[in-house]
């Protein structure tokens, strides 16, 4: 049984205030769990019920490990249906942003406010092999348990910098900035550079004047049929323009 001040602790980091002030945030869920503990990656604490540690024998008995009934469990879950394990890690070091410039390709997010859109695109970026996103300051805290969830062990291996997005990319002169637009060039005509920025604008507004006004080239996902759709999903345009960039 977990003690209150256990329980405070762990509902506490549902909040992104108490998470920016400890460094720390939660993941749950025995498949996100365990796949952070497969990669070696350091962690604070573990939660689990007598039943996931019955199948995980290694982790009983260990300083920061504590088991916890179904009751626990019901406390301090986001999830609808909880899911048998807990998980506290250190959120990322943040980097130095002088450190983005030596990564080839770069991916620039303004205003996306949905989490679960968020945790897919870090999901996806790690899976592309990209390592640094940059976001404006409104955009989804990437520690917020929908993000987490979404994000999967993809959550700690992609830095993401939040700020003013418009100087990031000014900073950036030495990247040519390609913003995903329904006037753009089609991304499998485009000739991308090798040092490059993929610009994806919010859910609901797209990009904002002053950043496209930063593009160097603007390009879109053509659309092969004449269903009258306007749009797409951000993180599944994310995940088209990613692909089409990685196989040029």
């Amino acid at each position: 049984m977990l003690s209150k001040s256990q329980i405070k602790k762990l509902r506490s980091l549902q909040r992104k205030k108490e998470r920016k002030n400890t460094g720390l945030f939660v993941v749950e869920g025995k498949k996100i769990v365990e796949e952070i503990l497969e990669s070696s990656k350091g962690w604070n604490e573990l939660y689990a019920t007598s039943t996931w540690f019955d199948e995980h024998p290694n982790y009983v008995g260990l300083d920061k490990s504590f088991e916890m009934s179904e009751k626990d469990l019901a406390q301090v879950s986001t999830l609808k249906t909880p899911n048998e394990v807990l998980l506290v890690l250190k959120q990322n070091d943040r980097q130095e942003f002088a450190e983005v410039k030596s990564e080839k390709v770069i991916l620039a997010l303004d205003g996306v406010k949905d989490p679960g859109n968020m945790g897919t695109i870090i999901r996806l970026a790690d899976w592309f092999g990209v390592k640094q996103i940059l976001c404006t300051s409104d955009s989804v805290d990437q520690y917020n348990p929908k993000t987490v969830q979404s994000a999967m062990g993809s959550i700690n291996s992609v830095q993401l910098h939040y700020g003013d997005l418009a100087q990031m990319l000014t900073d950036l002169g030495t990247h040519q900035i390609y913003a995903c637009d329904l006037d753009g060039e089609s991304i499998y005509k485009t000739d991308f550079a090798e040092r490059s920025i993929l610009l994806m604008g919010s859910e609901s507004h797209g990009i904002s004047d002053e950043i496209l006004d930063l593009a160097n080239q603007k390009i879109t996902i053509p659309s092969f049929s004449n269903s009258g759709i306007d749009s797409l999903n951000v993180a599944t345009a994310t995940a088209i323009v990613l692909s089409g960039f990685r196989s040029k």
